[in-house]
């Protein structure tokens, strides 16, 4: 089975009175543990493509199915448990909470969204951040770089 099956898809926004096609019949799958990079011009469709497999958005007409689940049919609310349950993203502009530390914005999801007792919250951030060789970081806060710096691009420094 395909961990990710896309089928038709197409995607309209509307600008007023006019129609926008942001994709259209677009059919793929992905497989598990695949490595997949979408590429293309601007305003060729990649982040509308990533925001409905992100279940950030919905297609206008087709079938999306993540793990089985056709998440274009999912409420509001029933997405983002799917999200929080079977998705994780890495934004370019990381979207951190500059309040919180390290540890504090990977809990943020699991308690917002999973609402998780602490002690299994504490335990799968912990384990997330060991899995990344972060450990040592859980206290600090988020980097605070203008530019290519926070934009997620190679940087030196103590991050």
């Amino acid at each position: 089975m395909s961990l990710i099956e896309a089928k038709h898809i197409t995607k309209d926004y509307q600008a007023g009175e006019v129609t926008v096609r942001a994709l259209k019949g677009v059919s793929f799958e992905i497989e598990p543990t695949s490595f997949v990079s979408f590429v293309g011009p601007s305003g060729s469709g990649k982040t509308t493509l990533l925001n409905l497999i992100g279940c950030l958005d919905k297609p206008t007409a087709g079938s999306l199915k993540i793990a089985g689940v056709e998440v274009g049919a999912l409420d509001r609310r029933r997405s983002a448990l799917f999200r929080g349950e079977h998705l994780g993203f890495i934004f370019q502009d990381f979207n951190l909470i500059p309040v919180l530390t390290v540890f504090e914005n990977i809990e943020y999801p699991l308690l917002m969204v999973q609402n998780l007792p602490a002690g299994e919250r504490k335990a799968r951030v912990l384990n997330l951040l060991e899995a990344v060789g972060m450990s040592a970081r859980r206290t600090s806060s988020p980097p605070r770089y203008p530019g290519a710096r926070s934009r997620g691009r190679p940087s030196p420094g103590p991050w």
